[in-house]
């Protein structure tokens, strides 16, 4: 997208929220439209504000309050984007500072501010699965363990930055040069926004300098680019600098994870008892959804026959999460294989050992009702054991050097994959 033009292509940019929650007061766009080869400048005012996302809580343009950091306030078309960028630069925004939630522990609180109206206790939604009878399961068990674990977040650095080229022809359709993940539910979210019938939405689909998930869902900027070109009948590129990719693109959600689990002395699992509390940030994209992917290593990750799965996600003023490599799995199956762990430790028993008696097998139907066409878990844990020489660095206790200090671990992952289903 970096490398595309267009004849009498603009250049869009965007004005962020300095605050992380804040009633805006006043925009004083005045010296921005006066500078010399801006074409535009946009506040929520100027267009039908339509909102969208997952859960119908996000906007364009924000016009009375901003959530988080990265809020889009303004944005301008000019001739060049060093214009574009230095008429942002003179918009000026009153704001009223409202009191910030950078947890979903405190979010989560009695009389904890209300960051999105009616969403009571900022909660944006609940996720609740079980398979089994928990007390059945933990009546079977000699040894139990618990333990908590906080995963970060965490930022993509593509390559290659966000960006979006919007053009109309004199007949009112559109075509949009993106680098969506997803053309398809592009074009149908896109149309819902901006309100062109996708039959006159094209979308083509440039070379993607990196993705990762982070290009999955549809984000302000977009939508913003096309009202640009639409107010100024010509095309209208807006593409993210490396600071901007990383404020405003997706991050990776944050969430905290309490695991139970059990076993009987045989090493057999009897139980596992998950919650989680996700940080959703100001509004909610695709990271909101991840507990669908998370659920599936839950409940399915080796044979457990009884799984409760318990989990709420909560408004922050944070910045808001999309999708990232792994969906919830790297978050999931770090907390099962560290309650493994713990069992091994427990039980006293060598932790491939307690993996390969409890690894599902071809033909198995797991308690979800994953039905396990193949399965060669045993034979990847086996092979993986032989090839990293698992038993010789287990043994081996280094004493030539004793300063140095070397570990080697096990686990399993239970990824998911084949794209959406239309």
């Amino acid at each position: 997208i970096q490398d595309l033009a267009l004849p009498r292509m603009l250049h869009g940019a965007i004005l962020r929220s300095e605050r992380v929650h804040a009633r805006i007061l006043s925009i004083d766009t005045s010296a921005a439209e006066r500078l010399e080869g801006v074409r535009a400048v946009l506040t929520a005012g100027d267009i039908d504000n339509v909102p969208f996302g997952h859960g119908r809580d996000n906007t364009p343009l924000k016009g009375d309050r901003v959530r988080c950091i990265r809020d889009e306030i303004a944005a301008v078309a000019a001739e060049s984007e060093e214009i574009a960028r230095k008429a942002v630069s003179l918009i000026r925004v009153e704001y009223e500072d409202l009191p910030a939630l950078f947890t979903a522990e405190d979010a989560s609180r009695d009389g904890a501010p209300q960051i999105h109206e009616g969403k009571e206790g900022n909660l944006a939604f609940t996720y609740d699965y079980a398979h089994g009878e928990m007390a059945e399961g933990e009546a079977a068990s000699d040894v139990i363990v618990e333990e908590s674990y906080q995963l970060p977040f965490m930022t993509h650095c593509c390559l290659g930055t966000c960006g979006i080229a919007a053009s109309f022809d004199a007949r009112g359709n559109l075509t949009l040069y993106s680098v969506t993940q997803v053309p398809y539910l592009y074009r149908r979210q896109m149309s819902a926004i901006v309100g062109v019938p996708p039959e006159k939405i094209r979308v083509v689909q440039v070379t993607i300098g990196g993705g990762f998930g982070s290009k999955l869902d549809l984000y302000p900027y977009e939508p913003i680019a096309v009202h640009l070109a639409r107010k100024t009948r010509r095309p209208v590129k807006l593409v993210f600098n490396r600071k901007e990719e990383f404020v405003a693109s997706p991050t990776r959600q944050p969430t905290k994870i309490r695991i139970r689990a059990g076993a009987k002395k045989d090493g057999t699992f009897t139980f596992r008892d998950v919650e989680f509390l996700h940080d959703n940030g100001g509004y909610t994209s695709w990271g909101a959804t991840t507990p669908f992917v998370m659920m599936q290593t839950f409940s399915s990750l080796y044979r457990v026959p009884h799984v409760r799965m318990r989990g709420r996600v909560v408004y922050t003023n944070n910045p808001y999460s999309g999708s990232m490599r792994g969906y919830g799995n790297p978050q999931a199956t770090f907390a099962v294989e560290g309650s493994v762990d713990l069992l091994a430790a427990r039980l006293g028993v060598d932790p491939l050992e307690l993996r390969l008696r409890n690894a599902q097998e071809t033909g198995e139907t797991t308690g979800q009702g994953l039905q396990l066409i193949s399965c060669g878990l045993k034979e990847c844990l086996t092979t993986a054991a032989e090839r990293s020489g698992w038993n010789e660095k287990r043994e081996s206790t280094e004493t030539d050097r004793p300063h140095v200090r070397r570990g080697i671990g096990m686990a399993s992952m239970m990824p998911t994959g084949g794209g959406a289903k239309i």
